[in-house]
Order: C-alpha cells, then sequence, then structure tokens
C-alpha cells in the first residue's frame, strides 16, 4: 500500500446502472447511465455467477446515515497521505453521501461513498454481473465482502473501485486512483481494499 502522496482515490462511484451507484469520474457528480457496458474480457477479472456471500456480523444498517467524512480518521488519513490533504465538503448525490480527501500537487485524491441508494446492500452490485464491465471478488476485509466493479477494468489506468458489504441491506464504496507516478506499479484494487478496511475499523468502532 502506498501512502496517498503516491496514491489518488477518485471519490463517487455515483451513476445508476441497473440499481447499481458507480462512478462518473468527476468528484461526487452523480451521472445516470444506460447499463450498456461491453461484456468484460477473461482479463478483466470478471467472475461470473459469484454467489453473494453471507455477513455473518453485521454492522448496524444506521451507519450508512453517518457523515461520511468520518468515516476516516484523522489519523487514517495521515497513514495515507505523506503531505497535509484538503477536505471536500459533504457532497450529497441523491444516491450516496461522498467525501474526500485530496493533495491536488502530488494528483492524491482519496474518496469514500455511503451509498444509501443500496437497499439490498452487496446483492446491488452482485446482480450486475449479467451486464457485463469488471466484476472481482476481492479479499474480505475484516470478515467483510468487498467486490472490485465498475462499467470497464481500468486497472491499467490505476483506477479501481470496490464495495464492500457490512450488513444484507448496507454496503459502501472506495474509488482509488493511483498516482500517475506509479500507475502500473501497483494493483489499484488493493489500494482501494486497504482504504476500505481502515473505513470498516471505524465504521465498526462507532457501531
Amino acid at each position: 500500500m502506498h501512502r496517498v502522496g503516491r496514491l489518488s482515490v477518485t471519490v463517487g462511484i455515483v451513476v445508476t446502472l441497473g440499481g447499481l451507484v458507480a462512478c462518473s469520474g468527476e468528484t461526487g457528480k452523480a451521472t445516470p447511465t444506460s447499463g450498456t457496458s461491453s461484456p468484460a474480457s477473461p482479463s478483466s477479472g470478471q467472475q461470473p455467477g459469484a454467489a453473494v456471500p453471507q455477513i455473518s456480523n453485521p454492522l448496524p444498517a444506521s451507519v450508512i446515515q453517518r457523515d461520511p467524512c468520518s468515516v476516516l480518521t484523522s489519523t487514517q488519513i495521515d497513514g495515507l497521505f505523506t503531505g497535509t490533504p484538503t477536505q471536500s465538503p459533504v457532497q450529497d448525490t441523491g444516491a450516496a453521501k461522498s467525501c474526500s480527501w485530496s493533495d491536488l500537487d502530488k494528483g492524491s485524491l482519496v474518496g469514500v461513498q455511503l451509498v444509501y441508494a443500496w437497499k439490498d446492500g452487496l446483492r446491488t452490485v452482485y446482480n450486475t454481473q449479467s451486464q457485463g464491465g469488471f466484476f472481482k471478488v476481492l479479499q474480505p476485509v475484516q470478515g467483510y465482502p468487498v467486490v472490485a466493479y465498475g462499467p470497464h477494468d481500468e486497472r491499467s489506468q490505476g483506477r479501481c473501485s470496490v464495495a464492500i458489504g457490512i450488513a444484507d441491506n448496507a454496503a459502501f464504496d472506495v474509488d482509488v486512483t493511483l498516482a500517475r507516478s506509479v500507475v502500473g506499479q501497483t494493483d489499484p484494487c488493493q489500494d482501494a481494499n486497504h482504504v476500505a478496511d481502515l473505513a470498516v475499523t471505524t465504521l465498526k468502532g462507532g457501531a
């Protein structure tokens, strides 16, 4: 995991995709899509038909109503950035509440979204597998399932979005874009998974 002086995380997976919330590429802006992405190739990491995992120790679904800027603590943020990041105001896209931290001089940004539109939790993301695009099951964080997903596989461009299920009816999102200087040197999905782990720690502490 690179410190975010070398890491950039784009906030917002916020595009309606058959009920799924996905990233518009512009921080915190929601844009509707038709949900017609091209089918994923084997190299995309898609795992067709993957079953929704059971969540044996769910967090209260009410944590999704929290202030998204409180999901990462100042200590956690300091551990991600080499410099002092700028925190964005909370944005409500109509599907999620988002917050981001950025060091624009280094091209670094970390974003988290609490997606209140995902009434079925991570199942909402799993239900998009038949639509094509990118879908890859990652290692769980603290027992909570994580998938990388999106209309396209953008890992080669240093970007990855992950969804984390914390209850049958609650999930949140982290989106990562690596800084230009390290694109191709590390897997952005693993960086996003690390940020998700930090966020789960904070959410568990406040549950």
